[in-house]
């Protein structure tokens, strides 16, 4: 009796298992996403995540940004998904309200008052620094 019911615990939590992929494969129309993180490197499924611009950006300010120095953005809110995935990327720098550098992305003719342009990635991506 009680090795009955264990089976038909299992088959239902299978079932119920099978179903959730599924539902998250087809019917939320995801198939396309995991094909395109499948064939992707590491670093090519980051960008497809983050997103191709953003992430272009973020590797081009690693780059070009001294270790320990200080950052803040201008172009997405402080809150937002878009922040949060550019701090992960740009740790251990540390981002604060009165920077060393100013990451601006796509903002074009952006200026702020005691910085000076740093590096330009193109029109409306760029990093200031202070003077």
């Amino acid at each position: 009796m009680r090795y009955k019911f264990l089976k038909i615990v299992f088959i239902v939590w299978v079932v119920l298992w099978v179903w959730f992929v599924i539902r998250d494969l087809f019917l939320k129309d995801n198939i396309n996403s995991y094909r395109v993180l499948i064939t992707r490197s590491l670093e090519g499924k980051h960008s497809y995540v983050t997103g191709d611009r953003l992430y272009e950006f973020l590797a081009f300010s690693t780059g070009k940004l001294p270790a320990g120095t200080s950052y803040n953005f201008v172009g997405f809110e402080p809150d937002s998904l878009e922040n949060r995935r550019a701090v992960y990327y740009l740790y251990p720098l540390v981002q604060k309200k009165d920077p060393e550098y100013v990451l601006v992305y796509d903002r074009p003719g952006f200026e702020r008052e005691g910085y000076i342009l740093a590096s330009k990635m193109d029109e409306s991506r760029y990093i200031l620094k202070r003077k």
